[in-house]
């Protein structure tokens, strides 16, 4: 197999260090803190992301830089045969077109995936891709090869707040007023690249139970899972007691990182869940 090397953005909720641990580069997304625009692990932690909401702060994110990427595979490329290159959902953003893009000046040596996730999505789809490749499946079909498992791969998501939905626009302020009074929370999906709701729950425990309901009739025979979380310890443990049943392995924890608490808020967690190999 020629020297493959293995890129996915910062949306994978690892540092670059933890990233280059298990043989992937990362690049960076733009973190958006009241108009000032900074890249994220390398200019801003996910703790300062997290201690700039919490004082009230706007916060969005934004696609990665189509410098730094070039910069990257020039780089990779110096050393490597080829680069497969993982990207945040499409339909979420547009990194994944700004990598194609890039991507169009160095031909066929890289390959840029839509995962159609997040998170531990992007794992699931790096490994997947890299298991392929070991096993022979020929370049120009890795696509094709790892499409089953994206399609299978799903994403659940609990915010602990309705306040930073409504601050973002994604929730009216009749809905965020009515939620807020009743304490509804929304668990929501993350499905073929799409986030949706998928249940509201009255209180943080009564939502944990639907989101680990709605896993386990997902996956009724188990499957592999990455849990992660902003800044809320004590809610993934609790959700980890709630979906860790036979058959159920846990690959991960991490943080969730701006693409997710930049829109839901500190105090999320999450689960991203594929079947087993």
């Amino acid at each position: 197999m020629s020297r493959t090397a293995f890129v996915a953005d910062s949306t994978l909720g690892l540092s670059p260090q933890e990233a280059l641990q298990r043989g992937i580069h990362l690049v960076p997304q733009q973190v958006i803190i009241e108009g000032r625009s900074y890249r994220d692990y390398v200019e801003i932690s996910p703790e300062e992301v997290i201690q700039a909401q919490l004082a009230g702060q706007k916060v969005s994110t934004s696609q990665i830089a189509a410098p730094d990427l070039e910069a990257l595979y020039q780089s990779l490329l110096e050393k490597f045969d080829r680069i497969v290159s993982v990207h945040v959902s499409s339909k979420l953003s547009g990194t994944y077109a700004t990598a194609c893009k890039v991507a169009e000046q160095f031909g066929q040596r890289v390959k840029v995936l839509d995962s159609l996730s997040l998170n531990g999505g992007l794992s699931f789809v790096l490994e997947e891709a890299r298991r392929k490749l070991a096993a022979g499946v020929a370049w120009e079909k890795l696509e094709e090869a790892v499409a089953p498992l994206i399609g299978q791969m799903r994403g659940f998501v609990l915010p602990a707040t309705l306040d930073y939905l409504h601050r973002g626009g994604r929730i009216g302020g009749l809905q965020h007023f009515i939620g807020s009074l009743l304490k509804l929370l929304p668990v929501l999906e993350v499905r073929e690249g799409v986030v949706r709701p998928l249940e509201r729950a009255r209180g943080w425990h009564k939502g944990l139970q639907l989101l680990a309901l709605a896993f386990h009739r997902a996956y009724p025979s188990g499957a592999r899972v990455v849990l992660a979380h902003a800044y809320n310890p004590q809610g993934l443990e609790a959700l980890r007691e709630q979906v860790c049943q036979e058959g159920v392995v846990v690959e991960d924890v991490r943080a969730c990182g701006p693409a997710v608490a930049a829109h839901t808020g500190p105090g999320t967690v999450a689960l991203f869940a594929a079947p087993g190999p």
